[in-house]
């Protein structure tokens, strides 16, 4: 009974420090109406100050953790939010964010628009406390390589956990993402590597991302060996995403990865061979044509989409569950399929 009570008074403490806290950036959030012109306004800061009465690392952690555009407006109109706004950590653009309306008409627009505010607030950034940094410019059109390379050299620093980059949908996957920025300190608190419609060279250039769980690739132009020197360099890697990644040919996962525990290869249309000997790899999904797979597999979910070919259940029951004979929960979605029962003892979903 003491340690259940013990326990409820920690609850109790820490909803009390929540509520407080929700109060506090509350108030703080009211000034987001404020006018911009009244940038820096000593007055302003004191009241700002005297209502909160709050030491200058609590306005740091409050700034924080509003949305962008809110700690932008607050940067504006108080003097320890703009010191504060320097090195705000979560630095996420896309239209929405950024208050872009779509409109099929202004394409071009609204793209120099989005440009142009990611320029401004970055130009502003010291580079200094970034944990997130996500360009988000699927739907826009026409960024050049040279603005993506000042962004990234501007933001991706030592701290660094979460990086996503999504290009436009046209951009053919032609710039090529600069590895040299994932070296050294940047390599050393990186958690989350996302990359779309883009190129991975020169992957020697890498250094050991120990911190990396989660790669998701998407659309990314990597050879078989460029991604094998990628994954060698991320040993507490343990999810593993990549989509419509068409120059992939042979993917290898090597025993390094003992943390890699789930596998997702959606439609990589040239990949022949899957051989993985990760020794902890427990749930592979895959979409797209039938691959042959090989090395030491103790893969315990296995759900395969194969719409464009027939037989694939013959296949399971012939081959697969040879290769993967651990397997316990087997989904297959085809067409023109017929039962078979060499599945029978298997958790079997099929959609037809």
């Amino acid at each position: 009974m003491r340690f259940l009570s013990s326990k409820r008074k920690r609850q109790l403490q820490r909803c009390r420090r929540q509520i407080r806290l929700r109060r506090l950036i509350s108030s703080v959030a009211k000034i987001k109406g404020w006018p911009c012109q009244q940038d820096g306004s000593s007055q302003n800061d004191k009241g700002i100050r005297s209502g909160l009465d709050l030491p200058e690392d609590i306005f740091w952690y409050i700034h924080a953790l509003m949305p962008l555009r809110d700690a932008a407006r607050a940067a504006c109109v108080s003097h320890a939010f703009l010191q504060s706004w320097r090195c705000y950590p979560y630095l996420i653009f896309s239209k929405e964010v950024l208050g872009l309306e779509e409109n099929a008409f202004r394409e071009a627009e609204i793209t120099r628009d989005l440009i142009s505010k990611v320029d401004h607030i970055l130009q502003r950034h010291s580079g200094i406390g970034v944990k997130k940094l996500k360009l988000d410019f699927l739907s826009a059109t026409n960024v050049d390589s040279s603005s993506i390379d000042s962004w990234l050299h501007r933001a991706v620093t030592p701290g660094i956990e979460e990086l996503t980059l999504k290009l436009p949908l046209d951009s053919n996957a032609e710039y090529s993402f600069p590895c040299s920025l994932l070296s050294n300190r940047n390599a050393n608190s990186i958690r989350d590597l996302q990359l779309s419609f883009c190129a991975i060279r020169s992957t020697v250039d890498l250094g050991c991302l120990r911190t990396l769980t989660t790669l998701y690739l998407y659309s990314v132009r990597i050879t078989g060996s460029e991604l094998e020197c990628l994954l060698s360099n991320s040993l507490s890697l343990e999810w593993l995403t990549m989509v419509g990644c068409k120059e992939i040919v042979w993917l290898k996962i090597p025993c390094l990865l003992k943390r890699l525990h789930s596998l997702r290869v959606n439609e990589c249309k040239m990949l022949k061979v899957i051989e993985s000997y990760a020794p902890n790899l427990s749930t592979i999904c895959f979409s797209g044509h039938v691959v042959q797979m090989l090395g030491s597999l103790q893969v315990k979910t296995l759900k395969m989409s194969c719409f464009h070919q027939c037989n694939i259940l013959r296949y399971a029951g012939t081959k697969l569950l040879c290769i993967v004979p651990n397997v316990e929960e087997l989904r297959i979605s085809s067409r023109a399929e017929v039962y078979s029962e060499t599945l029978n003892n298997y958790r079997l979903a099929i959609y037809i």
